[in-house]
């Protein structure tokens, strides 16, 4: 099912490694730059359609100024004008450095096969672990900013690094990262001027999830979706990382305070092991309502509804039990008010299943936007 809204209605010669870097070299190094270089390639993992694969680490915004990603490269030689770019950004892997899919790898099959088919298209793609997640620090779980920050500067990396790689990109992003998506597009313009950024795909997005955040506390429903408390966790803990002056421990449990303790160090398999039968209740001492805390959450990882000055695709399953259909509906909603342009595929699909059913139409229209 898909809505369109209108207005008014040369190779990678280097493969990089991520390692320990000094303090004085990641200052020194500017947004978008390459900090960690190494002297040998490695060929694709088991992504189909990739000749090379670099993992590199790049300066940027938030946990300590440095995020891992990764890059990956077409078969065949490149276009005239270059390879255009696509950035990825992943959902939901976890906080802790072992699950950065830099170090892990490509964790979904439903990954591969869409890798696979904008590698075959003639597509470049630049991953980013987001900052803190494979680096030093603390992961800004959801943060929009530090988000499209992390996004935008892995594109300036990849042409770094890929001297093939076009000035022309579009983001792309599933769960986490379509979040991560629709908080880049707005702020491209002011972001990365010289590069020609073309549009934006996000699936399964979390929008207007501060709005169910800030309603948290001791008597929290049971809203029967799958993941809620792992997610709250990650909320919480982010937001300690990036607003410590909140204090959000004194809103915790001591069952909720080491567990945000605990998510930047512990993996997402073993957390989730943790988190069964716990319910998100159990984690607040008193309700966040009337405190400081839900403005600060919607600073955190609102999401603008303006700002979308090129083409835009949401897809949004119907039966998703993680990411609550109205919350997209709403933020679609708030799209079509402000004046924004964009196309909404509502497949009768789960959280994952919606984007697999989408591949080809994502792939067409990723292709309409980049040539």
């Amino acid at each position: 099912m898909l809505f369109s809204f209108a207005k008014g209605c040369g190779l990678v010669a280097a493969a990089v490694v991520a390692a320990s870097i000094p303090p004085a070299t990641a200052v020194a190094a500017p947004s978008g730059e390459v900090v960690v270089s190494g002297s040998t390639t490695r060929t694709a993992s088991d992504v189909p359609g990739a000749a090379e694969v670099a993992t590199f680490t790049y300066r940027t915004v938030g946990a300590e100024g440095l995020s891992t990603g990764q890059v990956f490269v077409p078969e065949g030689d490149s276009p005239a004008g270059g390879w255009p770019v696509i950035a990825w950004a992943h959902g939901t892997v976890g906080m802790a450095d072992m699950d950065a899919p830099s170090r892990a790898g490509v964790q979904y099959e439903i990954y591969r096969t869409l890798f696979g088919d904008w590698l075959r298209r003639g597509f470049l793609i630049v991953a980013t672990d987001y900052a803190g997640l494979g680096t030093p620090g603390v992961h800004q779980y959801l943060d929009a900013e530090v988000a499209a920050h992390n996004v935008v500067d892995s594109v300036f990396a990849a042409r770094e690094l890929v001297p093939e790689a076009s000035r022309t990109w579009a983001v792309a992003g599933q769960s986490q990262g379509g979040h991560a998506a629709l908080a880049t597009a707005p702020r491209v313009a002011a972001l990365a001027p010289d590069l020609d950024f073309r549009g934006t795909f996000a699936s399964g997005p979390p929008t207007n999830l501060d709005r169910l955040t800030a309603l948290a506390g001791p008597d929290f429903p049971d809203l029967q979706l799958d993941g809620l408390t792992l997610y709250m966790v990650y909320i919480a803990a982010g937001l300690h990382q990036s607003r410590p002056d909140l204090d959000i421990g004194a809103y915790l449990t001591p069952l909720g305070a080491q567990l945000v303790e605990d998510a930047d160090t512990t993996s997402m398999e073993e957390f989730r092991r943790r988190l069964v039968d716990v319910p998100v209740g159990s984690l607040f001492s008193r309700p966040l309502a009337g405190t400081p805390i839900p403005q600060a959450i919607s600073e955190y990882f609102g999401v603008p509804v303006t700002g979308f000055d090129k083409p835009v695709m949401l897809v949004q399953g119907l039966t998703d039990s993680v990411v609550p259909v109205p919350l997209t509906l709403w933020f679609a909603t708030d799209l079509a008010l402000a004046g924004e342009q964009f196309d909404l595929r509502l497949p009768v699909a789960g959280h994952v299943e919606g984007l697999e059913q989408s591949i080809p139409e994502v792939g067409d229209y990723l292709e309409g936007i980049l040539r």
